[in-house]
């Protein structure tokens, strides 16, 4: 009986099977990558939005008043709510600056921000 060169049906079937979980994991690990760099971006964006927020406060002309304030910004095509609160220091010329910020379906902040206001320049 002579024997003709290929593979077997088994042969076929575990060569397709090793290949598919491969392709499974390759999948697995792009869509990884992908969540992971959209995360990255939104994290940027409401790191911008916090420092514009603080740079903002910084060109004021008036010292800023103690307490909390809130609002809404649009930057990259979505809408971001900014937390800042303002508290006092030991020190009567320096306040403490705490800017959260929160994208539209963030359960926490997407992005916090701390700092200090000195009083020179301010009236």
């Amino acid at each position: 009986m002579k024997r003709t060169r290929g593979f077997t049906l088994i042969e076929m079937v575990v060569a397709l099977a090793v290949v598919a979980i491969a392709l499974g994991a390759i999948l697995a690990g792009m869509a990884r990558y992908v969540g992971g760099a959209a995360q990255l971006r939104n994290r940027s964006i409401a790191l911008w939005v916090a420092h514009n927020r603080l740079t903002e406060l910084e060109l004021q002309r008036q010292w800023p008043d103690l307490g909390k304030s809130d609002g809404d910004v649009d930057m990259a095509g979505i809408s971001w709510r900014w937390r800042v609160e303002i508290s006092k220091t030991d020190d009567e010329q320096v306040r403490r600056v705490e800017i959260t910020v929160s994208g539209p379906k963030d359960k926490s902040p997407a992005a916090r921000l701390s700092s200090f206001l000195v009083a020179s320049g301010h009236t």
